[in-house]
């Protein structure tokens, strides 16, 4: 990783600057680069419902959860985030709820990609999980046209085992599931 970029456990303070972060994530992912037809009432009910600024408190915060940030250190601004935490919400019926670890998030912005940061984000967040979900398997969503994302995931061992459309306000993004044992 670059030396001007610090890896760290996020903190509250962090939370506001998360959710742009991931606003910022989301349109460059889902809505530019994928083209995913998405209205604009669906992004904002999304964003103010499952991920809002007091979503990533309780993240930060809850147990058996965790959020890592990669952080400018000239500017303090964030350039990427993970978040891991319980299994309980891919539907698939191998999952077993708050033993297995869920990786809800890897984003990195557009122009920060291919720094390594995702690597270092991976690499946390698997260590983290191993600790914390010791017994447990550890699952993710990927969107299906994803496929430099479903590599990249392959590489750290996660096999797809199902899909699903993960809904976004009245829209959908379909979804492949991927485990990692």
């Amino acid at each position: 990783m670059d030396d001007q970029f610090t890896l760290r456990r996020a903190d509250i303070l962090d939370s506001n600057a998360l959710f742009q972060l991931r606003q910022k994530t989301f349109q460059e992912t889902y809505v530019e680069d994928f083209s995913i037809p998405l209205s604009k009432k669906d992004i904002d009910d999304y964003f103010h419902s499952s991920a809002s600024s007091e979503n990533f408190a309780k993240k930060i915060v809850g147990p058996k959860q965790a959020v890592w940030v990669i952080e400018n250190k000239s500017n303090a601004e964030l350039a990427g985030y993970a978040s891991v935490g319980p299994c309980n919400n891919i539907p698939h019926p191998d999952v077993r709820p708050n033993e297995d670890a869920l990786v809800s998030a890897i984003y990195i912005q557009r122009d920060r990609r291919n720094h390594g940061f995702g690597q270092q984000l991976m690499n946390v967040v698997l260590c983290w999980s191993e600790e914390h979900y010791p017994e447990g398997s550890i699952w993710l969503g990927v969107l299906f046209k994803n496929f430099k994302a479903q590599k990249f995931y392959a590489h750290y061992g996660f096999n797809k085992v199902g899909e699903f459309d993960y809904p976004i306000g009245e829209g959908k993004l379909h979804t492949f599931i991927m485990k990692r044992q």
